[in-house]
């Protein structure tokens, strides 16, 4: 390229088309909510990757960012998000959209005051992505979300990190696959004992593992399952599938809970939990911050 030639800069509606496009899963869908044709949303993103000098969508069904285009989204999320800020009341869109990242566990349990106080909103579209508490900030990392829970209490750049209390989890087995793993002494033998995993990111089993077997000074690699949703993974626990930990607001809502039992010699766990956001001011997602730390602080454990 000749250096006395600047390259042409991204346009606000070009990047938010290709918000647009990874949100709402599509070109159609986000011509729709960007009030404009299919065409030209496949313009504006055709445009963008010349400008770029990359491709940043993969056509697929749903469509995705490619490695390039996860970085630029990044940042065209905060610019979107900015200029809806700044637009004339006749010009700004009737919802913003807030797009964050929380755990399931959270979801089905405190978090649900959140939910319920965000359904007065008329002028918030909610996003709700479930990530684990472990990775939770990559998402944010990724620009994929404006905030996210995380286990993890560092802040990255350009945002803040507000801890929150902790999440207690009990593990829990059936009687039925207890009492077919019992050691010599009539605890659980988890060298043999099925394990149950919520997703690939779920530590929480294998830490509890970890500390059993240096504990006990022998090594184990029990069958693992997977039940990636909430009332799946209770309905695998009460099956019998494997053992696994239940947080205890969970366990204690579960109506006739007769059938699984608190694993004796097993601590419970406690799961730190912080707010992670982007440090810039966006209406939305004050609201929605302040109603998150409002609501950790009347249900979480203090830290």
């Amino acid at each position: 390229m000749d250096r006395g030639v600047r390259a042409e800069n991204p346009s606000i509606a070009q990047l938010a088309a290709l918000v647009a496009v990874v949100d709402e899963g599509g070109f159609d869908a986000a011509a729709f909510a960007l009030g404009v044709s299919t065409s030209a949303v496949s313009q504006r993103i055709r445009a963008l990757e010349t400008t770029m000098g990359h491709i940043l969508v993969v056509r697929s069904t749903p469509p995705r960012a490619t490695t390039a285009g996860e970085s630029v989204l990044a940042t065209a999320r905060q610019v979107v998000a900015l200029v809806e800020t700044l637009a004339p009341a006749a010009e700004a869109p009737l919802r913003s959209a807030l797009p964050v990242a929380v755990g399931a566990d959270a979801l089905g349990t405190w978090l649900s005051d959140v939910i319920v106080e965000a359904a007065d909103w008329d002028d918030v579209v909610l996003r709700v992505r479930v990530e684990d508490q472990d990775v939770g900030h990559q998402a944010l990392a990724r620009g994929d979300v404006l905030g996210a829970l995380s286990s993890l209490p560092t802040a990255q750049t350009g945002c803040t990190a507000t801890p929150l209390g902790k999440m207690r989890y009990v593990p829990v087995v059936s009687e039925q696959l207890a009492a077919r793993h019992l050691t010599d002494e009539g605890g659980l033998d988890l060298a043999s004992c099925p394990v149950l995993t919520f997703g690939a990111a779920d530590e929480l089993q294998h830490r509890v593992l970890r500390a059993w077997c240096d504990e006990h000074d022998v090594t184990a690699d029990p069958p693992t399952h997977m039940l990636g949703e909430q009332q799946g993974f209770v309905t695998g626990l009460r099956a019998g599938l494997g053992w696994g930990c239940i947080h205890e607001q969970l366990l204690g809502d579960l109506p006739e809970v007769g059938d699984l039992v608190r694993i004796p010699g097993l601590p419970m766990l406690d799961v730190e939990l912080h707010w992670h956001r982007w440090a810039m001011e966006l209406p939305a997602l004050e609201r929605f911050s302040e109603a998150v730390e409002a609501a950790a602080q009347r249900a979480l454990r203090p830290f």
